[in-house]
């Protein structure tokens, strides 16, 4: 008996890897935006991965390996050859084949279906498995070997299709390097983690820092440029494929530019500072809720434009340009809800809290936010979102604020840091895709608070029950490619939440504050953006006495 050359792969193999070769990072995908399903990979942890260096890395994912381009020269492109036809010799010969051996496992029963012709290409892959099951056969000594005529037979089709069979050898070897790196690579079976480094280069610029209306001091703006960085490392984790559970570690040495700096929050950034200490950020676990919703709970940190539709087009450096108010003082732990009714009408609710883990205060008797949304798009180019919110604080200065710290001290205590304060919050959202690459927003916010106790706790001369009317409005704009592929500027400008109207009159705003903001994204690599930027307030604190500030940024960014 002759031995036979039979050491081909699986033929399935090309068909489980081609999503690999596709996009080599399928194997840790998670639930981003939308429900993307985890696949199962096999790991070993004590199978320690031999280091890498990056041509190795880049070999593996960046297209065909050498071999394939060498086998390009001296293979005929198997489009460019004849079918397979029923009638041929070959078709007949790897039928009979397969009802002998049963060795096709891609077919129902291992029966070879159809009367079709097939690529040459595609009948070699079926001819492929089956050799593989011979071998098998020779292989596990069971007295079951193959005929002499079928082993002629093989050998005939062998030498009749080389040229196939030597591609798709090439390719299973392509597969099985990838599959067998990304296995050992990868960082868990069942967690993806994805991160976030940043550095800063931030300064403040202006005469003096900011100060109330009825304040005297004038204390200069002596700052000095500053360099720092943050860490966000999300491990997302799928039990079910259609669900995500996000534990969320930062660390961060980065100056907001807030009071501490300019007098001001109206100057204040989107920046982490933890004295460089790692902590835990965030923590929920989100699951769908029939086919069009999606509930989350989370003890520590969550926050509704995860889920609802902020319909802000524009990546804002500032934690004003971010976001309307409406959603800034719903933030904590607790749950959210949001359902798609149909494509173009959604809703959703959100109860949001800082006390969660408190048994003072618990769920219902601490700071809390009720928030609800509905959200309507009449048209792909056109969408707006009408919002609700009910906020109560027994101590608004040591929680989160009326306006989640935004806008003038006026309008984040209208009646002081210590008296308890509660507050009927209602926005006004909108998106418009004025083209492919230009996108326009903006919002208006309106908040009625009251004072839940006397004023006087904070020192003020009020009453229980006092009133005051708080407003913020913005037009935001961004444009998408404008120099690079990929590359995003964006424009924001608006007011920041001001008090127009107060029982408490000593925290009225007498005049208005603007916010100017312009910021670009430009991509280096699909991994590394650097992001100038700056924003200027006029009147910081709504109070015309200040004079302007400015505050400008450039980050570079990595993400993997």
């Amino acid at each position: 008996m002759k031995n036979l050359n039979l050491s081909f792969s699986i033929t399935s193999v090309i068909l489980g890897g081609n999503l690999l070769i596709l996009s080599p990072v399928l194997g840790q995908t998670n639930l981003i935006s939308n429900s993307e399903e985890l696949p199962s990979v096999t790991y070993n942890p004590e199978s320690e991965p031999e280091e890498t260096t990056i041509e190795q890395i880049e070999r593996l994912y960046s297209g065909p390996p050498p071999v394939l381009d060498d086998l390009d020269e001296t293979i005929t492109n198997v489009h460019q050859l004849s079918d397979v036809t029923p009638d041929h010799w070959a078709y007949q010969a790897l039928q009979s084949l397969v009802e002998k051996y049963r060795c096709l496992s891609g077919s129902p029963g291992g029966n070879f279906n159809g009367n079709r012709a097939m690529t040459r290409y595609e009948f070699a892959a079926g001819l492929n498995d089956c050799l593989t099951s011979v071998r098998r056969l020779i292989e596990s000594f069971n007295n079951q070997f193959p005929q002499k005529e079928d082993l002629l037979v093989i050998e005939r089709l062998q030498a009749e299709f080389a040229t196939e069979l030597k591609n798709i050898t090439a390719k299973i070897d392509n597969v099985e390097q990838r599959v067998a790196f990304i296995e050992g690579h990868q960082f868990s079976p069942t967690t993806v983690l994805r991160g976030v480094v940043n550095f800063n280069l931030i300064g403040a610029f202006g005469d003096r820092k900011a100060i109330s209306p009825g304040s005297h001091s004038r204390e200069k703006l002596d700052d000095n440029l500053t360099l720092s960085g943050a860490t966000i490392l999300n491990f997302d984790t799928s039990f079910t494929g259609k669900d995500r559970l996000r534990t969320q570690l930062i660390a961060g040495n980065v100056n907001s530019f807030g009071s501490g700096v300019t007098g001001t929050e109206m100057t204040r950034l989107l920046t982490i500072n933890t004295g460089n200490n790692v902590r835990l950020g965030t923590l929920f676990y989100e699951f769908p809720l029939g086919k069009r919703g999606i509930i989350a709970i989370a003890p520590i940190a969550d926050f509704p434009t995860r889920i609802f539709p902020a319909f802000n087009p524009v990546n804002s450096i500032s934690n004003f340009g971010a976001e309307s108010p409406i959603y800034s003082f719903a933030f904590g732990g607790g749950g959210v809800i949001y359902y798609n009714f149909t494509d173009k009408l959604a809703g959703g609710i959100s109860y949001l809290t800082d006390s969660l883990s408190n048994v003072s205060e618990g769920i219902f008797k601490g700071q809390y936010t009720l928030l609800s949304q509905i959200s309507y798009t009449p048209t792909k180019q056109f969408g707006f979102a009408f919002t609700y919110g009910h906020y109560y604080a027994p101590e608004p200065g040591i929680t989160n604020n009326i306006t989640g710290s935004k806008g003038s001290v006026f309008a984040q205590f209208p009646f002081g840091t210590s008296t308890a304060t509660s507050s009927n919050a209602f926005g006004l959202q909108f998106t418009y895709k004025l083209s492919t690459k230009l996108i326009l927003g903006g919002w208006v916010s309106y908040f009625n608070a009251k004072a839940e106790a006397s004023p006087s706790v904070s020192g003020l001369n009020g009453f229980r029950g006092a009133q005051a009317e708080i407003w913020s409005w913005a037009l935001t704009a961004f444009l998408a490619d404008l120099g690079k592929a990929g590359s995003q500027l964006s424009f924001v400008c608006g007011m920041p939440p001001k008090v127009i109207n107060n029982d408490v009159s000593a925290r009225e705003d007498p005049d208005t504050s603007l916010h100017f903001e312009l910021s670009y994204r430009y991509p280096v690599t699909d991994r590394i953006f650097i992001i100038p930027g700056f924003l200027v307030v006029t009147s910081p604190e709504h109070n015309a006495a200040n004079s302007p500030i400015w505050v400008g940024l450039l980050r570079t960014s990595f993400a993997f």
